[in-house]
């Protein structure tokens, strides 16, 4: 262990998880101390000089921090230690021995203590290239260079604040391509940005913009945030007027943000996979969507650190032309920063990574575009059948392509460091696909991520992995590293600080809170697996003891689980009940009130819908196109015939050469079934599950749970059976299970789809009705089940601590 000096930026990364890199290179003006940026996994970094000058008596430490897009710099004398967080007046001075005594706390209250303004270097920035972009249309030059405009003006502004000495040192290089096209905007109006840049009075907080730290430590996110507003946004006119954007999107949509944190930590543990780092003589790293290369710039600083001394060769491809641009550029700064000692060559280009050849590679790191299939082109979709295979199952994601694509083009013993969609890990379209991956690599790390929050306008859940093609002089690793993060805002950050410092994680020990966990599982286990579901030894060991219980079934062994009726076209089948009141009484009478995914409310039904339904237990009762007009005269008229062709052109029509075209694609026959049955939203968790106790009504958009079992001539009614059910579905403990079974989806709802459910251990309440012991607690949730009031904390208390007992005392802890 590290002796304790917190003077040393080495101590703090090596106690707090923390990835060091230079706040200042050599080439910039001396300063004397040691200062140093400390790298967290979202939250928890800052700036630290230990000096002995008293830095935070001037500016100097706020615009570092602010310009490094850093909350806090911290100074180390020999008696003091001073915070200075850019928005606040005054910094916080400590002795040097009271924070020694308490650095634990020190640094909590440092990743606690956010900021309360809004005025980043981010926001400045994009208001600078906001002003690039004016000063570009003013010149009649096409919207498609205010990219290399806003990079040239950067060069320009880090040029202008550096001393001619520095520029000697060859701290900054010349860029001559962008330098002539800054000079084809106003000279004036550049002038005029460049005092705006460089005066304190350009913020309101009077803090002075360091260009050159911007680029080095706020780079990722200021090109990232400069991209996404080139493509959304077009130049405000004389009036103010924001017209969509005249630049041309060439992109893939999906992701628009590689948070830097996270692409710091996939880096780490994709090269840590390369035996003998240091000493290998060359590296080749390709990111084949590199988008303005964050991945990229990560890998060098982690080079870096990592001590690579090597030559070493960066690959980058996007389809995006400004993209690349920004890649150039920023992969140019850094190259200015640092150099291994065998050099480095760069080669970005703009291209399809799914078309052609990609170059090979020891080490591939991307954040792919997340494209679902129904929001693929017809030629993107021909792309995933040509690069799966057969591994194409279902309504697959293009992402999919891009990891395939990344995996063959690894040499022997390369590493992939990769983003995914969450859904990937248990979807089931993806299954061959995950096979194949495991089949042709070793997967070393997988997680599941839940910050929203850490990935701007991303609208799933987030995954990483990193797999290892094997090498024949190598053993296979036999265990695989799992981090599964919650939705609390801290969690992620905290989590790749630990996994970070933690060099060797046993098996069966397990890292982490109510928030997050760090673990390791067998790789075997993962490939038997048809998902790959992150549950924890302990979680498993839990679900193990669950099913050893006398009373332990599966949700498959109780219910059937059946996706309601398909429509074929829900605008004119499925009608809010306000319309079809206006219908003719005897028209009415054909449409049944129907449960949508918003009728399931705090565990009751609340329709406002009612669906077509013109069937009996024998089938089709209007069986002629004469009866149905005989029938319904005005709700053909006003809805069936304008879209007739439209609903004689269904597939299932089509296939089964159907000719009744006003039925239903899928009318579901045991929607008509009398017996008491649980219906759930598509979507949903707790407060999802309602009983329809006397089947009135038919499921549209979700489920509905058949009872398998006949009623027990010793327990309760089937209807106060599935009462109890209902009870045990809407509580905190369900709520659990489904977190394991259930991939989640946008807004922290789970799949309740049967394949997903069915192997959900849950007690045979029917069975413990009649006991004697259990009994008692099936009858109480039967009552709680029977009169729902899921907003009463009272209600929510009484089926969480029945269900508890139900499950075993304290089994929920471990799940």
């Amino acid at each position: 262990m590290m002796a304790l000096d917190i003077s040393s930026s080495r101590y703090w990364a090596t106690r707090f998880g923390l990835a060091l890199a230079p706040l200042f290179e050599r080439h910039e003006a001396s300063l004397s101390g040691e200062h140093s940026v400390l790298l967290g996994g979202g939250i928890g970094s800052f700036a630290l000089s230990a000096s002995a000058d008293h830095i935070w008596k001037d500016h100097n430490a706020a615009d570092w921090c602010w310009s490094s897009n850093l909350p806090h710099h911290v100074t180390v004398t020999d008696r003091e230690v001073a915070v200075v967080r850019w928005d606040k007046a005054e910094a916080e001075l400590l002795t040097r021995s009271s924070v020694e005594g308490r650095l634990d706390q020190f640094y909590r209250h440092l990743a606690a203590d956010r900021v309360h303004s809004n005025q980043n270097v981010t926001g400045h920035m994009l208001t600078v290239f906001r002003r690039v972009r004016s000063l570009v249309a003013d010149a009649r030059i096409d919207d498609d260079h205010s990219i290399d405009a806003f990079l040239a003006f950067l060069h320009h502004a880090i040029r202008q604040s550096r001393s001619t000495d520095e520029i000697k040192r060859g701290g900054v290089a010349s860029q001559s391509e962008g330098e002539d096209l800054l000079r084809l905007l106003s000279p004036s109006g550049v002038d005029d940005l460049l005092e705006y840049v460089t005066s304190r009075s350009s913020t309101a907080l009077e803090l002075l913009l360091i260009p050159s730290l911007a680029v080095r430590h706020a780079g990722s996110e200021i090109f990232q945030e400069a991209h996404f507003e080139l493509l959304r946004t077009s130049n405000p006119d004389l009036f103010g007027y924001v017209a969509p954007s005249t630049a041309k999107p060439v992109t893939r949509g999906g992701t628009h943000y590689t948070p830097p944190a996270l692409a710091r930590t996939i880096v780490e543990q994709a090269l840590a996979q390369i035996p003998g780092l240091a000493d290998r003589e060359h590296l080749a790293i390709l990111d084949p969507a590199c988008g303005s290369g964050s991945f990229l710039h990560e890998a060098l600083r982690t080079l870096r650190r990592f001590g690579f001394c090597g030559r070493l060769i960066l690959h980058g491809r996007d389809t995006s032309g400004p993209a690349i641009s920004m890649a150039k550029f920023v992969l140019s700064a850094a190259t200015e920063d640092w150099l291994p000692l065998g050099g480095c060559d760069i080669d970005i280009r703009q291209g399809d990574s799914l078309e052609g050849t990609l170059p090979t590679a020891d080490v591939v790191l991307m954040n792919p575009p997340f494209v679902a299939w129904p929001a693929l082109t017809t030629e993107q979709r021909q792309q995933m059948r040509e690069i799966l295979g057969p591994e194409l199952l279902g309504r697959s994601d293009l992402s999919m392509a891009f990891v395939t694509r990344a995996l063959d083009s690894l040499k022997s013993g390369g590493v992939l460091g990769t983003l995914l969609p969450g859904s990937l890990l248990t979807l089931r379209a993806a299954e061959a696909w995950r096979k194949y991956l495991v089949d042709q690599a070793d997967l070393t790390f997988v997680a599941s991520l839940g910050d929203y929050g850490l990935f701007r306008y991303a609208q799933v859940q987030v995954a990483a992995a990193v797999l290892a093609r094997p090498r024949t002089d190598c053993q296979r690793p036999d265990s695989v590293a799992v981090l599964v993060a919650t939705n609390d805002s801290d969690a992620t950050g905290d989590a790749l600080r630990t996994l970070r410092r933690t060099k060797h994680l046993p098996a069966g020990q397990v890292l982490g809170n109510k928030s997050w966990r760090l673990f390791r599982t067998s790789r075997g286990s993962l490939r038997r697996r048809t998902t790959w579901r992150l549950s924890s030894p302990a979680t498993e060991e839990a679900l193990q003891r669950l099913m050893t219980l006398r009373w332990a079934v599966r949700i498959g062994d109780l219910f059937h689980v059946r996706q309601g009726v398909r429509t074929g076209l829900k605008s004119v089948f499925v009608l809010p009940t306000w319309q079809v009141n206006k219908l003719p009484k005897k028209e009415r009478q054909w449409f049944r009130p129907a449960i949508m995914n918003e009728s399931i409310v705090d565990g009751r039904i609340k329709t406002r819908h009612r669906v077509f339904y013109p069937y009996d237990q024998r089938g089709l009762t209007i069986t002629s196109e004469v009866d149905l007009v005989k029938q319904l005269p005005v709700y053909v008229e006003q809805y069936l015939q304008p879209v007739r062709t439209r609903l004689e052109k269904r597939a299932n029509l089509v296939r089964a050469n159907r000719k009744d075209w006003w039925g239903l694609s899928e009318r579901r026959a045991w929607a008509l079934d009398r017996r008491p049955r649980i219906v759930s939203k598509y979507f949903g968790g707790p407060g999802g599950f309602a009983i329809d106790s006397d089947s009135r009504y038919i499921v549209v958009q979700g489920f509905a749970w058949l009872p398998k079992w006949t009623p027990r001539a010793e327990g309760l009614p089937m209807s106060d059976v599935l009462a109890a059910y209902g009870a045990v579905m809407n509580s905190t403990g369900f709520g659990r299970l489904l977190e394991i079974f259930s991939p989640h989806v946008a807004g922290g709802q789970f799949d309740l789809s049967a394949r997903h459910v069915k192997r959900i251990p849950i007690p045979d309440l029917a069975a413990l009705s009649g006991d004697e012991n259990t009994g008692r607690l099936v009858t109480r949730l039967a009552s709680l089940g029977n009169r729902p009031q899921f907003t009463e904390p009272a209600w929510r208390g009484s089926v969480d601590r029945l269900t508890r007992e139900l499950f075993g005392g304290d089994i929920f802890n471990d799940v």
